[in-house]
């Protein structure tokens, strides 16, 4: 005698009720469920995900459609994968690195190569971004601020 039971699987084809009214479709398990946030989390694409749930790339989208669950453990995923990944941008701008600080400030803040920004001018040098109030220059500003040179200094062997 086999098992019906089939919590194993990620997703299972239902069968219509009695009688055969309605139409088939596909249900996601919490195992699924488990799996989508888990593939979508490490930047999977759709029908990769699809594919381990046992469906087509269009099924899984219609199911996304029509369950609410299964489209919050997608969401859940991207936002893991999004957190993760601006946190190694801001970690790498952090240590200097130039066009990590770009990336950011574009992506982030909205910055535009070759449009003046409302109320700002901008340096980017290897120590990261000053933000100058727009009517006065970065010489200036740093004059008037009476500021330290606080650029991260690379610890050396002596």
């Amino acid at each position: 005698m086999t098992d019906n039971n089939h919590d194993d699987l990620p997703a299972r084809l239902v069968s219509p009720g009695p009688g055969g009214q309605g139409r088939t479709y596909w249900e996601v398990t919490p195992k699924g469920l488990a799996i989508i946030e888990e593939l979508s989390g490490r930047g999977c694409h759709l029908s990769t995900i699809a594919r381990v749930l046992g469906m087509h790339v269009a099924t899984l989208r219609e199911v996304r459609r029509r369950d609410e669950e299964v489209e919050e453990a997608y969401q859940r995923g991207l936002a893991r994968e999004h957190d993760q990944l601006v946190g190694n941008l801001r970690t790498l701008a952090d240590e200097g690195n130039v066009v990590a600080n770009i990336f950011l400030l574009k992506a982030k803040h909205g910055f535009k190569e070759g449009e003046a920004q409302a109320n700002l001018s901008l340096s980017v040098n290897t120590g990261g971004v000053l933000v100058v109030p727009e009517k006065q220059s970065v010489e200036d500003f740093l004059r008037d601020a009476e500021m330290r040179d606080v650029t991260p200094r690379i610890a050396r062997d002596e």
